[in-house]
């Protein structure tokens, strides 16, 4: 972990240089000292922000930082001291790799990495074990990382917008998810064990290529929305019987225009063209 700012004086004063030459309000970065220190929340959002500075880490107590839509390339080492953060959001920045310190964040249960440039993710993020929601849509993954097989505690993993032509076996595994999105991918089919994944109640699988669906699907008996739409399924597996809590089923764009009397209890929530 890197070394605190040895003189909290040095430390704000470098804050607010910094905050004054980016022009970020008063009203999102107090200028008061005391309130500076009292901060749990820094929402810095389409800022232009180009770095963040090492005095970041004068905010200690910081629990949630949302630094979405600005151009960042990489992060500060002192961000590592800031123990207190539970939620870290850096959408629609311009990382082409995942910053090494986000490691050391050991406490976050939120980390939202979407609409950047990212092809992998850095072994170190197994030490995130409190991770519950991670969000990694629109970047530039060809395959899903396998070190997410270590984040046992993922209740949420965003994955649409990539390049994705396959689910790994791992996924099966990740027995806490309740939300699972791969829309918007390349993935051919849906594997058996997606049955295993017997929490989520949210799944996402819309614009792939899919041409049918595993009868396993129907183990997923607390799925409240299920979207397919714009893929090439022409048949429902029978299986979706069990669906008994599903609220919402989409499926325009696809060769499918009617259900099977089985599944006919289906209809008042389910989209066709």
């Amino acid at each position: 972990m890197s070394e605190p700012i040895a003189n909290n004086n040095d430390g704000y004063k470098e804050l607010i240089i910094w905050a004054d030459i980016n022009a970020i309000p008063h009203s999102l970065l107090p200028r008061d000292k005391d309130q500076l220190l009292a901060l749990t929340e820094l929402s810095l959002i389409g800022c232009k922000l180009t770095q963040i500075p090492e005095s970041i880490a004068y905010l200690k107590q910081l629990t949630f930082l949302n630094l979405n839509n600005n151009q960042l390339t990489k992060l500060p080492e002192s961000i590592a001291n800031l123990d207190q953060l539970k939620e870290l959001y850096l959408v629609g920045n311009q990382f082409t790799e995942v910053p090494e310190v986000i490691s050391q964040l050991t406490g976050l249960t939120e980390l939202l990495l979407g609409r950047n440039q990212l092809k992998t993710l850095p072994a170190s993020i197994a030490y995130l074990q409190q991770l519950s929601v991670l969000s990694l849509w629109k970047n530039k993954f060809e395959v899903i990382p396998s070190v997410l097989a270590s984040l046992t505690q993922l209740k949420e993993l965003y994955l649409a917008w990539n390049q994705l032509t396959e689910v790994p076996e791992f996924v099966g595994n990740l027995g806490q998810l309740t939300e699972l999105s791969l829309g918007c991918n390349k993935l051919t089919e849906i594997p058996t064990f997606i049955g295993n994944l017997s929490q989520l109640t949210d799944l996402s699988l819309w614009q792939n290529q899919l041409t049918e669906l595993p009868e396993s699907m129907g183990n997923l008996n607390r799925l409240e929305q299920l979207m397919l739409s714009d893929n090439q399924i022409e048949r429902l597996p029978l299986s979706f019987v069990n669906l008994i809590q599903l609220k919402s089923l989409g499926l325009t764009g696809n060769p499918i225009s009617k259900l099977p009397d089985e599944l006919s209890y289906l209809l008042p929530f389910t989209e066709f063209e």
